[in-house]
């Protein structure tokens, strides 16, 4: 799917759906029928956009129901919107289980799903054509770095973590060398931090050195 904007999007621009998060304040609950409203906010805590939900689980699968309106980029004016998703669970490798929604568009599994303007669902960050990036992409030196993040995942079979997490274990896979991969892009993950910390020292951000 391109996007509408003619240009590269960026995730901080999106509004992130976060599976993990819903599941920790109550919003998903497994083995029950759950239904509110969804808000985010920006850093002064100012409601920025929400939706309504309801969502039913069950053990290991579920579905999300949201309602909100989109507003149309040619016309301007906005439309109700119904997105389904799919919610399931993958068992852990110590026991409980980790759930995950499924891409309306893609049918990829994430634990976040975003919603960009200009596309009317919420859906898996590779369902954009061109890909969306990070801000950290877009500081010199650092999208080398980003490249091989993803690359581990690759190496990996990795399609559900993303640069904010480590990487995902396969079961397949002995812990001793899942820890050599996590070491690996916590090494990435560090450097790649130094780059945006000595570009935000450039500009005189309070807290940052070169």
């Amino acid at each position: 799917m391109s996007y509408p904007g003619g240009w590269r999007p960026h995730i901080e621009s999106a509004t992130c759906l976060d599976v993990r998060r819903m599941l920790k304040l109550g919003a998903l609950v497994p083995n029950r029928e759950t239904r509110g409203s969804w808000q985010w906010t920006n850093g002064d805590g100012e409601k920025v956009a929400s939706v309504n939900y309801h969502a039913t689980l069950t053990d290991g699968a579920g579905l999300l129901v949201l309602d909100y309106t989109h507003r149309e980029r040619d016309t301007g004016e906005r439309q109700p919107v119904t997105c389904r998703i799919a919610l399931e669970s993958l068992p852990c490798h110590y026991g409980g289980r980790r759930w995950y929604a499924r891409c309306p568009y893609s049918q990829r599994l994430a634990v976040r799903l975003y919603k960009w303007n200009g596309i009317a669902q919420f859906c898996h960050r590779d369902a954009i054509k061109p890909r969306p990036t990070y801000a950290s992409q877009r500081v010199s030196g650092a999208e080398r770095i980003m490249d091989q993040r993803w690359a581990i995942r690759r190496k990996l079979g990795d399609e559900y973590s993303d640069l904010f997490s480590q990487p995902f274990k396969p079961k397949w896979m002995r812990w001793r060398t899942f820890d050599r991969y996590a070491a690996r892009d916590a090494e990435l993950a560090a450097r790649e931090f130094g780059h945006f910390a000595r570009l935000l020292g450039r500009v005189g951000a309070l807290g940052f050195d070169e």
